[in-house]
This record gives C-alpha cells, sequence and structure tokens, in this order.
C-alpha cells in the first residue's frame, strides 16, 4: 500500500473515532433519551377546545382517588359515545381558572368529593370557598347571576355515616343554581358506606341518557352502526435516562399542606398491645422540627408511605420494568392523551424502584376502568377478552365475582393475567391509581408536644378470601421499618376540637385506636390544668377486647383518672366475660350521669369505627335523651340534630 494512501486512512481512523468520543460525551451530558421502555403511548384527540366544537369540562376535587376515577370513567364513556365530534376535558378542579373560565363555559360536570363531616377536598378548598361566596353575593344582592349560559351536572361522594352526607356537592350544585346555572340531571349522591360505584353508574346513566336529548354535545357515534372509538389509556410520555440522578419522590417542603409534606423524622416505633394479643397496634412519634408544621389537638396528620422492596419487585418481574432505569415522565404533547385527563407527572428524574415504591398502589382492588385499559396490552386473545368483560359494563357480575368477593389486588390481577404487559407509561397514567398518604388523628397535645406528633396506627393484617395475606402498606412499613426511618407528612385541620373553654364538660367515646384524639384531649387538659384553669367534668368511655391484651395506654390513662384530669374512666373489655361488653352499653348505664352534664352544655365526641360502633352510640344518646328528657324518639332526634348543629355533638368516624 502506498504511504500517503496508509496515511489518508490512518487520518480517517483518529478522525472518526474523536467524533465518536465528542459524540459519546455530548450525550452523557445532555442526559439524553435512549430507545424508551414506552413504546406503547397511546395516542387520541387533544382536549384543546376547537372553535364551534361542543366541549364538557369535567372537574373532580378528591382526597383518596375515587371522584378522579369517576370523572375519568366518565370521560371515557362521553368519548365513547360522542366521538370527536366533542371535546372531553376532565381535570382536577384546582387546575381550573373558574373565574376566567366558568361563565363561558357550555357543559360542566363536578365529582365533588367531602372529606370528613363536611369539608372540602384538599384540591377543592379554594374552588369551593370562591364559588359559595359568589352565590353569596348574588345572595344579598351585591351581584347578579351570571352563569345563565352554563349547564351542569353535580355528582357528591360522601359517607352517610356523617352527619353533613355530602355536603360540599349539595352545595355547589345549589350554589350553581343561584348563580344561574342549569341543572341537566338531578345532583347524585355515592354513598361509599354502600356501593358507591352503583350510585355513579345509575346517575351517569341518568346524565348520558339527559345528553342525548339535548344539543349541548355532538352526534353519537357509538349506534347506527358507527364504529365506536378503539379502547384508550391515559398514558405519560417516558424518557430513560442514561448516567442522570434521581430526585426525591417528594421535594423537601415545610409541611404546611398536601402540596408541601416535609420530610419528618420518626423518633419512635413502640408496640401498645402485650405478648398476648394476636393483634398489633403501634404508638409512632415524629419530629416535626425545623418544619412550618403547627397542629392542634384533633388534627390529622397524613403520612406518606411506601410499598416493599418485596412488592415492588414482584410488579417489576411481572411487567419487565427495570428497577435501576432512571426515567423521567411527561405529560404528552398536543395530538395525543389530552393532559387534562393526567394528573402531573411523577417528579423526575426518578427511577423506576422509587416510583413503583412510592406512587404505584398496587395493593388495593383495581376498577373496571383499570382492567379495561390492561386488556388493550395483553398479548394472549383469551387473557385480552376476560380482562374486556371484567372491565365492561355487561361484566359487572363477573366483576363482582372475580374482584370484589376475593378482594383481588392489582398485583394478583398481574399474576393472573402473566401476557398483560402495560407500557410504563400506561402503567402509571392509566392502570395504577397513585398511593396515597395515609390519614391519622393525631394523639398528643402541642401543648405538651409543640415540635412532636404522635400516631396511634393499629397495624392492619388480613387474610384475603384468595388465601393472601394483606398488610397495611403505611401500617406495616411503620411497625417494621419506621423506627428512624423519615416520611413525608403534613397536617389536615379538623373541626374535631375541644371546647373554647376548658370547664365546659366533655363526653368522650373511643374505642381501640378510636382513643387517639381523645389522649391529645387530655394532654390538653392537663397542661391547662397546670396552668391554673379550671377543668369541666370529663368523662372517657374506651374498650378493648381484654384488659390482659389490648388495654393501650393503660398507666396514662389511670394517672388521667387519678389526677382529675379525666372525671370518669369507663372500660368496656368485649372478651374478658361470657357476655359482651361495648361502649354503648355503657353509655346507656351512665345515662342519668350523663343527661345533667348535656344540659349544662357539655360536647360529645365519637370517635372510630363508623359502620358498627358509631351508630350504637348514637342510639345510646338517642335512648339518654328520650329517657332523661320524657319525650318521643321523633324529639330526641330533634335534640340530637341541636347538639350537632351547634358543633356540641361531633364525630371522627371511618
Amino acid at each position: 500500500m502506498e504511504p500517503i494512501i496508509l496515511l489518508v486512512l490512518c487520518l480517517g481512523v483518529v478522525i472518526a473515532a474523536l467524533a465518536l468520543l465528542s459524540l459519546r460525551s455530548r450525550t452523557a451530558k445532555q442526559q439524553a433519551p435512549i430507545t424508551s421502555i414506552d413504546s406503547a403511548v397511546d395516542r387520541r384527540p387533544s382536549q384543546v377546545d376547537e372553535p364551534g366544537k361542543p366541549a364538557v369540562r369535567i372537574l373532580y376535587g378528591t382526597q383518596t382517588g375515587t371522584a378522579e376515577r369517576f370523572s375519568k370513567q366518565l370521560g371515557n364513556e362521553l368519548r365513547s359515545r360522542y366521538g370527536d365530534g366533542t371535546t372531553i376535558d376532565v381535570r382536577d378542579v384546582e387546575n381550573y381558572k373558574a373565574e376566567e373560565r366558568l361563565a363561558s363555559e357550555k357543559l360542566v360536570v363536578l365529582c365533588m368529593a367531602t372529606y370528613g363531616d363536611g369539608e372540602p377536598t384538599d384540591n377543592a378548598a379554594i374552588f369551593y370557598t370562591w364559588l359559595l361566596k359568589e352565590a353569596e353575593a348574588v345572595e344579598g344582592g351585591e351581584k347578579e347571576p351570571y352563569l345563565q349560559g352554563v349547564s351542569f351536572a353535580v355528582f357528591g361522594l360522601g359517607n352517610k355515616q356523617y352527619e353533613h352526607f355530602n355536603a360540599v356537592g349539595k352545595k355547589v350544585f345549589k350554589s350553581m343554581k343561584t348563580l344561574g346555572a342549569t341543572p341537566v340531571v338531578r345532583r347524585g349522591d355515592g354513598d361509599d358506606d354502600g356501593v358507591i360505584d352503583d350510585d355513579f353508574e345509575k346517575w351517569c346513566a341518568e346524565l348520558v341518557e339527559a345528553l342525548d336529548n339535548s344539543d349541548l354535545v355532538g352526534k353519537r357515534t357509538d349506534q347506527n352502526g358507527a364504529a365506536a372509538l378503539p379502547v384508550s389509556v391515559a398514558s405519560y410520555e417516558v424518557e430513560v435516562l442514561r448516567g442522570a440522578e434521581e430526585v426525591s419522590p417528594f421535594p423537601s417542603g415545610t409541611g404546611k399542606d398536601v402540596h408541601s409534606p416535609f420530610w419528618a423524622k420518626i423518633t419512635t416505633v413502640r408496640e401498645l398491645h402485650t405478648s398476648q394479643s394476636d393483634r398489633s397496634c403501634v404508638h409512632v412519634e415524629i419530629d416535626v422540627a425545623g418544619s412550618d408544621i403547627t397542629y392542634e389537638a384533633g388534627d390529622h396528620v397524613a403520612l406518606y408511605a411506601q410499598n416493599g422492596e418485596a412488592v415492588v419487585k414482584q410488579v417489576a418481574d411481572l411487567l419487565g420494568f427495570d428497577l435501576d432505569a432512571v426515567i423521567r415522565l411527561s405529560l404528552p404533547k398536543e395530538g395525543s392523551t389530552g393532559a387534562g385527563n393526567l394528573p402531573p407527572p411523577l417528579p423526575g428524574p426518578i427511577s423506576v424502584r422509587t416510583a413503583l415504591s412510592f406512587f404505584a398502589d398496587v395493593l388495593s382492588s383495581p376498577h373496571r376502568d383499570a382492567l379495561l385499559a390492561l386488556s388493550t396490552f395483553a398479548a394472549d386473545r383469551e387473557e385480552a377478552a376476560r380482562l374486556a368483560l371484567l372491565g365492561s359494563s355487561q361484566g359487572k357480575q363477573e366483576y363482582t365475582d372475580f374482584i370484589g368477593k376475593s378482594r383481588r389486588s392489582l398485583l394478583e390481577v398481574l399474576q393472573a393475567f402473566p401476557s398483560a404487559k402495560p407500557s410504563i407509561g400506561a402503567f402509571f397514567g392509566g392502570i395504577a391509581p397513585r398511593l396515597q398518604p395515609r390519614f391519622y388523628s393525631i394523639s398528643s397535645s402541642p401543648k405538651q408536644h409543640p415540635s412532636t406528633i404522635h400516631v396511634t396506627c393499629s397495624v392492619v393484617r388480613d387474610v384475603m378470601p384468595t388465601g393472601r395475606v394483606h398488610e397495611g402498606i403505611c401500617s406495616t412499613w411503620l411497625q417494621r421499618h419506621g423506627n428512624g426511618a423519615a416520611v413525608p407528612v403534613f397536617v389536615r385541620r379538623s373541626q374535631f376540637k375541644l371546647p373554647k373553654s376548658p370547664s365546659t364538660p366533655i363526653i368522650m367515646v373511643g374505642p381501640g385506636t378510636g382513643l387517639a384524639p381523645f389522649r391529645g384531649f387530655l394532654q390538653e387538659r392537663a397542661a391547662l390544668a397546670a396552668s391554673g384553669a379550671e377543668l369541666g367534668p370529663a368523662h372517657l368511655f374506651f374498650g378493648c377486647r381484654s384488659r390482659h391484651h389490648d388495654y393501650i395506654y393503660q398507666q396514662e390513662l389511670e394517672s388521667f383518672a387519678a389526677s382529675g384530669v379525666l372525671s370518669n374512666l369507663h372500660i368496656a373489655f368485649s372478651r374478658d366475660q361470657a357476655v359482651k361488653d361495648y361502649v354503648q352499653h355503657h353509655v346507656e348505664k351512665q345515662a342519668a350521669t350523663l343527661w345533667p352534664l348535656v344540659s349544662d352544655g357539655a360536647h360529645l365526641y365519637v370517635c372510630g369505627d363508623a359502620k358498627h360502633m358509631a351508630k350504637d352510640v348514637h342510639k345510646a344518646f338517642l335512648a339518654m335523651v328520650q329517657a332523661c328528657k320524657g319525650c318521643t324518639g321523633t324529639q330526641a332526634e330533634a335534640v340530637i340534630k341541636e347538639l350537632t348543629d351547634a358543633g356540641r355533638y361531633q364525630r371522627d368516624v371511618w
């Protein structure tokens, strides 16, 4: 070979090598995406309004995710029914500029949950307060109604165990009418104490029938031979990043609200049951020093727990996810799945391991819309057909038999249908609901523990009909890994408060972990007494199975009674004798003692189980009024209602 040719070839090799090195360097610095794990991102029309095209705005206020799920379910139903002729936009009401947009809407559907006893959810609080003030301004003659051109529908979510059942949905419905908007269907009331999905489906059927006979939406496309839209799955865009460092799943905040949780250290986890008990309940202390968190006795603290390592690995193995891959999720671009259907993406960059640990609820039962979405990813035709049936309205009984009765989790469904392998974007966008924070009644008083929050947590461990042992995500994590760990927390205000005057008599009923807020109340009374305040009478009715198994905080309660902070301590042990003994029985026995206190302005409090205990205690209170006042049952109910309306009868039940 000629020397000159050899020289040229060598130079070419060197230049190519340098170019390759340069390219690799630029790629590493820019964290450029490599081939995406997410190869099946769904595409569907954007939810951007188009001139001349009917638009339906679906807004949700949610605390646990149910109102959000219902809203998306309704959105999918309307898309399937009316096709591309109608724009369907589903979004968090917190991300909706009502002051600017509401008056120009044609049709608004509001799915509004009520939190606790009549309060709006965190994400709906601003909208709710604004709407009620606008309605008050119209009622007071300060403004004229200005929503005459708007049609609307409201579905409220609540629990009939609460006195103010569906208060938010009811007030939103009334306020919209006051402002001049026109309802297209009756207000829907979903009862979480019953079968709330059935309540929603019945209301939805009425809504779509009303829409079919209106000019608020486009023509139906799912009848007369027209092709229905294919099942669409909300999905994030996904980038896999090489060399990126992941961020915290919850950016460090001050703890002032749900948007700014504070990474607090757990300093104490202590078992409250004796070794003879076959159950577990732990006392937890959380250090919030250095945060903006303040609290009052009776408030709630929210903890963001995480899935265990074994659960995370099972999900990853089933779906073929690389746990160590670092990804960034983003909302789809215009022309694909509408951003309004998706909550904000997870923080990123984030590893798949962290995403599955903190954000995917895989141990709860999947709802039908998730199964329908999952069916589109099943490679096996029989599995796809079975999932599609379970997710359809026609497969309601099959869903009840396979999911409802057996309480199968999403993880178990993935195990039962191994060919269903959704992409990461679809899994987090349309199949696995977000893991929600767990709320606990605070069991301490800031007067004694200003920078520490105490929690009394029953550890959940149940054997499911399928044979699987279900362990509560948060309670199990606290018990096994909590001591010394950091956890994101924030405080939510509650109306469950002591009377303003410490001399006002109080009657507290709280078996089991229902004792939690009352421990805070008693700490508060002890601090007030130490400062010279005069305390009114205080009765506590506590119940558990056995004095020797689960009498939690026994020494503290007896000390409160001995010091006079607690006037009377009534304990019901349900299994220490042949005849079951419950707190309501003690309330009945003490009626003659309690009624004079009620007549003297006493406040009544009940905390704990809603389905049985709270109902039975309520009956005991009614019987007390009827017997001591010498009135009819109807008159007794009126007295209890007066106490409730005056804030003197409060319940924190679940």
